[in-house]
């Protein structure tokens, strides 16, 4: 009878092979590429070994505003944050806690560490005391790292969330669930340090709101037929060297702390103050949340002294729909928007192409200017699709007699495709940056406020 397996057919080599794809698909479902750590599930066997009936006492590190840090900054800039953290954790030992203390990753391509301590600072048994004052340490020289490592952004700055838990060796009870356990009640004491940075967060954006500390930078929106300025858009920045300064940051937690359209009211206040001088002949464009705009009479209450102030008419203005809440009543919203615009206001309908900007919001709401969102801007010079999409908003427009708006113009390849599908005007980065005085035109034409 012929055998199985013969010598020399490659049956060992295809063996290594399929050993070597599973490991790798092992370390890929325990391994953290960004951080350079494990999972801590990798650890477990390990660590009950290594305790052998002692206390473990579990750690857990998070960071309250990453998810913001990551919409503001970018996946880069957040992946190098946590892999400058995992680097200075492990510089920690010896110092902070000891030597032998183990450091992991909660899940791969996740935000929140844990380390495990296996003894206290004198080789006894941990305790809570001891992870009371290594808790301490590390938060204290974590937060005086982020303060100068060239790893972590600045502004805002970001906040650290400690929390701890001492696991009791149970013989009845299987140890993997104990850590689990250890990690959850680890991580809620974080979660109450977090509601804790909250809070303070909501009384900072009070006291910011209450004292008006808010500056207004102006983009120009250019007539690319002409070269040259129609207006400008005034965007709210917060106070300098705070989490508020970054505007997505600023916008976001207002929303969170029910502090939306206090914050809606004073940017456009603030940005009419900041506006004396301004050209009557161009527009000035101001973010306003669907709600504000809704409320009959708020608009025109809280505009009227401001536009007196700085000499400015109704007609000056126009009131861009931004897109952090929906429209929820069409009818109800219209009647006011019809009402404010015999009065003389204008009205654009901002980021159209996403979120809350869809085709019913386009139809019902009558608009002076669309202004397209960059993400149908951007690379359109290698898109047709997108290069479709916005010769359809420029029909639907031309029906309607409204002006359409690219925002988000950064290269001339984006320039010269828009100007090829026949949109007239412009917003961005090729022409010009925000900035606190009205800029002039970086390329694309002449003009200032």
């Amino acid at each position: 009878m012929k055998p199985a397996v013969e010598p020399g057919d490659g049956q060992p080599g295809e063996e290594a092979r399929r050993l070597r794809t599973g490991f790798l698909r092992l370390k890929s479902a325990v391994f953290d590429p960004v951080t350079g750590l494990y999972s801590y599930n990798l650890h477990l066997d390990q660590l009950e070994m290594q305790c052998a009936g002692r206390r473990l006492g579990v750690i857990a590190l998070e960071f309250p505003a990453f998810a913001a840090l990551e919409q503001t900054h970018g996946w880069e800039v957040s992946d190098r944050f946590l892999a400058g953290v995992a680097v200075y954790l492990k510089t920690l030992r010896g110092r902070v806690y000891p030597e032998s203390t183990l450091v992991s990753l909660e899940g791969i391509y996740g935000n929140a560490f844990t380390l495990f301590l296996k003894e206290g600072p004198r080789g006894g048994e941990v305790s809570v005391a001891d992870l009371s004052d290594a808790c301490g340490g590390l938060a204290a020289h974590l937060e005086a790292r982020l303060a100068e490592a060239p790893w972590a952004p600045t502004p805002p700055a970001i906040d650290v969330s400690v929390g701890f838990a001492l696991v009791c060796r149970n013989p009845a009870a299987r140890f993997e669930r104990m850590v689990r356990q250890g990690i959850s009640e680890a991580r809620g004491m974080t979660l109450r340090e977090t509601d804790r940075v909250q809070r303070q967060r909501a009384v900072e954006l009070r006291a910011i709101l209450q004292e008006g500390r808010l500056t207004t930078h102006y983009q120009p929106i250019v007539d690319m037929d002409r070269g040259s300025i129609m207006g400008y858009e005034a965007l709210t920045r917060g106070p300098e060297n705070t989490v508020f300064e970054v505007p997505k940051a600023l916008f976001t937690f207002s929303e969170q702390s029910r502090l939306s359209g206090e914050l809606d009211v004073l940017c456009r206040q603030k940005a009419l103050l900041n506006a004396r001088g301004f050209d009557p002949e161009k527009k000035l464009f101001l973010n306003s949340l669907p709600e504000t705009v809704g409320t009959p009479g708020l608009i025109e209450q809280n505009l009227k002294a401001v536009l007196e102030e700085v000499a400015l008419q109704p007609h000056n203005l126009v009131l861009e729909i931004t897109e952090r809440s929906a429209i929820e009543d069409f009818e109800a919203f219209g009647r006011e928007l019809e009402h404010l615009r015999r009065l003389g206001f204008l009205v654009a309908i901002d980021d159209v192409g996403t979120g809350y900007s869809s085709l019913q919001t386009i139809s019902e709401v009558p608009a002076d200017f669309l202004k397209i969102d960059i993400s149908l801007i951007q690379n359109i010079h290698q898109s047709l699709i997108k290069q479709d999409l916005v010769h359809s908003l420029l029909q639907v427009a031309s029906r309607t007699r409204t002006r359409v708006i690219a925002e988000g113009i950064e290269t001339a390849e984006e320039y010269r495709a828009l100007r090829a599908c026949g949109v007239r005007y412009g917003q961005g980065f090729y022409f010009a940056r925000p900035a606190p005085a009205f800029p002039l035109l970086a390329r694309g034409g002449t003009g200032s406020a």
